[in-house]
C-alpha cells in the first residue's frame, strides 16, 4: 500500500511538472508584474521584472513602471493613468510615451491599473520635482473620480481620500502572498483564469447603478479639494470618454480634453475595452493636437 501511494505521488509530481512546462512554454497565461510600495506609500511595480502579456514582452524599468522614464528633458512631459496607460497588452511602441517620444518629447510615464484620481494627483505631487515636467497629462475616466472618495465606496487596494476628515489613505497590496504563489506557479494561475472565464460565460445579472446626488456632491467636493491642494496649472486631464463634470472643471479653470474613444475600432478585443494600437495612436494625436494649439 505504501509503495502504491508513493507511485501515485511520484506520477502526480511528474504530471504537475509537465503541465507547468507546457503552460510556460506556450505562454498560456499572461504574466503580470509584481507590485511593491514605494517610499511615498504608493503602489509601483518591482523594478527590472520581465514577462509576456498577450504575446508581447514587457519590462519594468528602474523607476518601477513600464514606459519611458526620462527626467529633466528640454521638452519634458509626465504621463499618468490607470491600466490604459499601463498598457501591458500592446507592443512597447504602442504606448502613449512611445508616441510622444516620436514627436520629440522626453517622457516619464506612470501607468498602473487601479490608479484613482486622487492617487494620480499624489503620484504627480511626489514625482514632479524629480521629473520636472513642462506639462503633465493625466488620462482618466469619470469612475476614477468616484473611486477616489472613501465615503462613496471603500477600496483598500487603492489610494482614496476621506472628504469628511480630509485624510488620504495608503493602499495595500491585496492577497500579496497568494498572488506570489499564482505568479510563480503558472499552472494554478491558468486554472484560476479558466474558472474566471467560466464565470464570465455564466454571469449573474447585474443591477445598473446610477450616480446618486450624494455621490455627485462628494465628487464636486473632491474637485474643489484638488484645485486647492495641488498645483494643477500645468496639468491636462484627458478623459477617455466625456467629462461628466466639465462645468465644474471650467469654473475652476482646470484644463481638460474629451477624447470620446470608447469601444468600436479602438478596443483591444471584443471582451477587452482597453485601447489597441490604433486607439493609442488616435489618442496621442488628439492630445498632441490640443497641446500644439494652446
Amino acid at each position: 500500500m505504501k509503495k502504491f501511494i508513493l507511485q501515485i505521488v511520484k506520477y502526480s509530481l511528474i504530471v504537475i511538472i509537465l503541465l507547468e512546462i507546457v503552460v510556460r512554454m506556450f505562454s498560456l497565461v499572461n504574466d503580470t508584474p509584481e507590485r511593491d510600495i514605494d517610499q511615498n506609500g504608493l503602489q509601483v511595480f518591482k523594478k527590472n521584472q520581465e514577462g509576456k502579456s498577450h504575446g508581447e514582452k514587457w519590462r519594468v524599468n528602474d523607476s518601477g513602471f513600464l514606459g519611458h522614464n526620462d527626467i529633466n528633458g528640454e521638452n519634458q512631459v509626465l504621463i499618468i493613468g490607470d491600466s490604459f496607460v499601463e498598457n501591458i497588452m500592446n507592443p512597447f511602441d504602442c504606448r502613449q510615451s512611445s508616441f510622444f517620444k516620436k514627436d520629440g518629447f522626453d517622457v516619464f510615464e506612470i501607468g498602473r491599473s487601479g490608479v484613482t484620481f486622487i492617487e494620480g494627483l499624489e503620484f504627480y505631487n511626489k514625482y514632479k520635482s524629480n521629473v520636472n515636467p513642462r506639462k503633465t497629462i493625466f488620462i482618466i475616466d469619470n469612475s476614477d473620480l468616484e473611486e477616489s472618495v472613501w465615503e462613496i465606496q471603500e477600496f483598500k487596494d487603492r489610494v482614496q481620500i476621506s472628504l469628511t476628515h480630509l485624510t488620504i489613505s495608503e493602499s495595500i497590496i491585496k492577497y500579496k502572498y497568494l498572488k506570489k504563489i499564482l505568479y510563480n506557479y503558472k499552472t494554478l494561475y491558468f486554472l484560476y483564469l479558466k474558472h474566471l472565464n467560466h464565470q464570465k460565460l455564466n454571469p449573474r445579472p447585474k443591477q445598473v447603478k446610477y450616480r446618486s446626488q450624494k455621490s455627485r456632491d462628494l465628487i464636486l467636493k473632491l474637485i474643489d479639494y484638488s484645485d486647492e491642494n495641488y498645483d494643477l496649472e500645468n496639468v491636462l486631464f484627458v478623459f477617455r470618454g466625456s467629462n461628466d463634470f466639465k462645468v465644474n472643471f471650467d469654473q475652476k479653470k482646470i484644463n481638460f480634453l474629451e477624447l470620446n474613444l470608447m469601444g468600436g475600432d479602438f478596443k483591444f478585443s471584443k471582451s477587452d475595452s482597453h485601447w489597441n494600437c490604433y486607439g493609442h495612436k488616435i489618442a496621442s494625436e488628439k492630445i498632441l493636437n490640443y497641446l500644439n494649439n494652446l
